[in-house]
């Protein structure tokens, strides 16, 4: 029998064991082109799946059947749906014209825009699928409902895991940090002193920026990662970091004084902000004025200052509390307008991938007098996705024994670069792939994410109040069942 979690190489080729499961992918945009469907055309040909159906919109034929034209393995069926389905509609439309199969397919990857993630996933669980999501477990449009309406996104993920248990699958967040090499190393590091002396992490600076140059007129008009809905970075490429923060501060959990609440102040600019810092002027120095009037006149944040607009950068100051005491003190810093190599004006049709993003990412976690680590992992603008991951430990050797300093270099693999495996990140995306594959959720199943919810929650009410002139302050109870979880300040 196949080990569906065995990892496969480029190019290689297994011979059909039992019947393949049947995928359904929900979403083919950039991402899910860059990655997923190359993904699941490499475990197709090697006989451990089928790709059974594609999902997209209706608005989206065009580039959908551009896109397979060119692919070397075709789905079963595509199915073109209109936005903004309910459950019962979604299914009418899925099953409508499908007399070939009365079963229905084994899995389904949910890849939409994820103000859809609900609809998705309550019907592939309803229909007895297991589920990869993608970050975040959902978004809701945030601007007419304002805090209140952010803070309904505990209250999806708590029906998404009931419905999920009541229906008997496994739903897997895609949060590969949780399987990348690196982190995986650091968070056993921090266990191994943490458990040992009981001395919690007592302070942790967190940082990413991702590069993500949006001209003006973008932030009024796309609909992937969109900023028009009242959301930004903190439900884009910035639920992983939080998801990282609650994952690695679990290890406080065996220390002497576990946390039980988490006090945060948040504070953001917006896509209007942003389009007041870069001024015309500065465009034209930079494009040409020829070029940047050419876009004159489009809808662009600073010319609808009424409209709520999704954040771009954030800055969340926490402490993690046992009663009274102070357990931990974090700051995570969480960019999109930073450093990018983007230099033309026009949208790509990459726009995952190919539209200029630079990553840089880092991280110093203290465990009081004992112990000091740094992650440093920086793109430099040239490759898309390779660079090495550098994970420096400061000890206290006198007491913990070991090295004062030791450093540990991670890099991908020396083989041709490809979509699916240019990156250590790309490589734990994989084994999360393979994690649903084995309907096994102990790595990042949907009910692992209960916290980072909460946080995800709280700060996105944080940065809505904030921005009407309230207080960015509020309180988290850490693994606390009901509905008591969250006080404003």
């Amino acid at each position: 029998m196949i080990d569906l979690r065995q990892g496969l190489n480029e190019g290689e080729i297994i011979m059909p064991g039992p019947v393949a499961p049947r995928i359904v992918l929900a979403g083919l945009g950039p991402y899910a082109r860059a990655f997923y469907y190359p993904l699941l055309e490499r475990y197709h040909s090697a006989g451990r799946l089928t790709i059974d159906t594609v999902v997209e919109l209706s608005s989206q034929r065009e580039l959908i059947d551009r896109y397979l034209a060119g692919r070397f393995i075709q789905p079963r069926r595509v199915v073109l749906v209109e936005e903004g389905l309910h459950c019962d509609a979604l299914t009418i439309a899925l099953e409508s014209d499908d007399a070939t199969h009365s079963a229905p397919p084994w899995g389904c990857i949910v890849a939409t825009e994820p103000r859809a993630h609900r609809t998705y996933v309550e019907w592939a669980a309803r229909h007895g699928m297991h589920v990869l999501l993608e970050k975040p477990v959902t978004a809701r449009d945030l601007r007419s409902g304002g805090a209140a309406e952010a803070l309904r996104l505990v209250d999806d993920h708590r029906f998404l895991t009931d419905i999920s248990e009541k229906y008997g699958v496994t739903v897997v967040v895609q949060t590969q940090r949780r399987a990348h090499p690196g982190y995986r190393m650091v968070k056993e590091i921090l266990t191994d002193v943490v458990t040992s002396y009981g001395v919690p992490i007592t302070y942790l600076d967190m940082y990413h920026s991702d590069g993500t140059w949006n001209m003006p007129w973008e932030f009024a008009a796309r609909e992937g990662h969109p900023y028009k809905y009242g959301y930004g970075k903190l439900l884009h490429s910035g639920y992983h970091f939080l998801d990282l923060f609650c994952w690695l501060t679990e290890v406080n959990r065996d220390s002497c004084r576990p946390p039980d609440q988490l006090l945060m102040d948040v504070t953001a600019i917006d896509a209007r902000a942003v389009d007041t810092q870069l001024t015309d002027p500065s465009y034209e120095r930079l494009f040409g004025e020829e070029q940047w009037r050419r876009y004159d006149g489009l809808p662009r944040p600073a010319s609808l200052p009424e409209q709520p607009w999704g954040e771009t950068d954030v800055v969340l100051l926490a402490r993690s509390m046992n009663g009274g005491n102070v357990v931990t003190t974090a700051v995570l810093s969480l960019l999109q307008s930073a450093l990018s190599s983007r230099a033309w004006l026009a949208l790509p049709e990459d726009t995952y991938k190919g539209n200029g993003r630079v990553r840089h990412e880092r991280m110093t976690i203290q465990v009081g007098p004992l112990l000091s680590v740094q992650v440093h992992s920086y793109q430099d603008g040239r490759s898309a996705g390779r660079g090495p991951f550098d994970v420096v430990v400061y000890r206290n050797h006198r007491l913990l024994g070991g090295e004062a300093v030791s450093r540990i270099t991670l890099r991908s693999g020396d083989g041709p670069s490809t979509a699916e495996s240019d990156s250590l990140n790309n490589q734990a995306r994989e084994e999360i792939f393979q994690d649903f594959l084995a309907a096994d959720g102990r790595r990042s199943g949907l009910a692992l994410h209960d916290n980072t919810v909460r946080v995800l929650a709280a700060a996105m009410a944080g940065v809505i109040r904030s921005s009407q002139g309230g207080s960015g302050r509020s309180a988290v109870l850490l693994d606390a069942g009901g509905g008591d979880w969250y006080r404003p300040a």
